[in-house]
């Protein structure tokens, strides 16, 4: 197979080559499941742990934090494991459709029985969090794998569908909530619930997704292309083996040397980014004609359109110059902290009756949107210069495991880190 040297080619070109087009549709495969709890998280407090539990007020944290551990964890084992990398992304396809399977059974038993322990529904939405988690490893390892040997471009094309995966799922269910406001129940505490039968179908959403990516990665011979590739370049390095008498196995140690600034930007992006759950889900409309379960997706999707517009202005021709260092990237993450401040701003001002302003929205939403332009835009830059810094196939392939690690760790940090502001927002309030 001939692959597509894309490197220099507008993007709207580069969407006609169907290898591109592939694994820009794993990429969305890959956090559409993420991004459909995480956009849900209003209908988890309110409607599954009754709004004023102690599981209301940390699950945003704790699913972040169950997700990111698990993750770490499972990314650490399958680093040292440096093959299968093609078996891994059917079978994670296969393992994410399964638990969402679970979670839209779990949801509807919940809405016939009503007097399930709070504590067992939080345990078991906290095992299927972290099943998810595995299946969206087991895919994103051998998904970045298999693309960092067809090259960079090919990378992009994952980041690209990744941040697709962020818009969609938030915007199907900013409608759903739309179109089933007129049946929108209060419980006994004032808090607004989402209709259960829209959000039953807004998780089947990752049920068909999954399931048509899946479709599509055997129809288009995704694996089978990918096969071809990783086994040859198996056969020259054992090849290289029996003539230098060499190991199989790139130590971390080399290529984190290699990689330093990338993988530290993309921990420390991650970490930052992981705050952003918290206060989109803190934060009230203020003047806005929508109520808390409409505006709470809506700052979700235009987060997630931020991130997808970061992740397409990476592709610029701008941002391939020489002088876009892996240094000045990790500087670039660090300057994320400064949106800090501003969100506890908007919090403050939230929290006061006297501030419900039309412009606090606004403004509001477009910290949001800068925010995920910035995510998106780091991610993608520093995913695509990993390539360019390795030297041979075996490394390319091993750094793949190598930067699920580090969005592990940065994720799991980040989601420590969560507990923190939720504590902070709990006193401002």
């Amino acid at each position: 197979m001939i692959i597509p040297n894309l490197e220099d080619v507008p993007l709207f070109t580069k969407l006609r080559y169907l290898p591109f087009i592939t694994f820009l549709f794993v990429g969305i495969g890959l956090l559409w499941p993420w991004n459909n709890i995480l956009s849900a998280t209003l209908y988890f407090q309110n409607n599954l742990f009754q709004s004023t539990t102690v599981y209301a007020k940390f699950f945003t944290s704790s699913m972040m934090t169950t997700s990111t551990i698990t993750s770490l964890i499972f990314n650490l084992y399958l680093s040292k494991r440096q093959h299968s990398y093609n078996q891994r992304v059917t079978r994670g396809l296969f393992w994410q459709i399964l638990t969402f399977l679970i979670l839209t059974l779990l949801s509807y038993i919940v809405t016939l029985i009503k007097h399930i322990p709070v504590g067992l529904i939080f345990l078991l939405v906290m095992i299927l969090v972290g099943m998810s988690t595995v299946a969206t490893a087991l895919t994103q390892n051998g998904i970045m794998a298999i693309a960092n040997v067809f090259g960079p471009q090919f990378s992009q094309s994952v980041m690209l569908g990744q941040a697709v995966a962020g818009v969609l799922p938030s915007t199907v269910l900013f409608f759903v909530t739309l179109i089933k406001n007129d049946n929108q129940v209060i419980n006994d505490s004032d808090t607004e619930t989402m209709n259960t039968s829209g959000v039953l179908f807004y998780f089947m959403t990752t049920v068909v997704v999954c399931n048509k990516n899946g479709i599509n990665v055997s129809r288009d011979g995704l694996v089978d292309q990918g096969n071809n590739l990783l086994n040859y370049n198996e056969a020259v390095r054992e090849q290289d083996n029996n003539i230098h008498n060499r190991m199989s196995t790139i130590p971390l140690g080399v290529l984190y040397r290699k990689l330093k600034y990338l993988l530290l930007s993309i921990f420390f992006t991650f970490v930052v980014t992981l705050i952003f759950p918290i206060f989109a889900s803190t934060i009230k409309v203020n003047k806005l004609p929508l109520d808390n379960t409409q505006f709470v997706p809506l700052v979700f999707t235009v987060w997630n359109i931020g991130d997808l517009y970061g992740r397409v202005l990476a592709d610029l021709p701008t941002f391939k110059d020489s002088r876009i260092t892996p240094r000045v990237i990790f500087t670039y993450s660090l300057s994320r902290t400064l949106c800090i401040p501003l969100f506890l701003y908007f919090t403050v001002k939230n929290q006061k009756p006297i501030n419900k302003l039309l412009w606090l929205d606004l403004t509001y939403i477009l910290l949001q949107f800068l925010f995920g332009v910035t995510n998106g835009h780091v991610i993608s830059l520093s995913f695509m210069k990993v390539p360019e810094q390795l030297d041979t196939n075996e490394e390319k392939e091993a750094a793949g495991g190598l930067t699920s690690v580090f969005v592990s760790i940065g994720l799991a940090a980040g989601s420590l880190v969560s507990y923190v502001f939720v504590a902070i927002i709990g006193k401002l309030g």
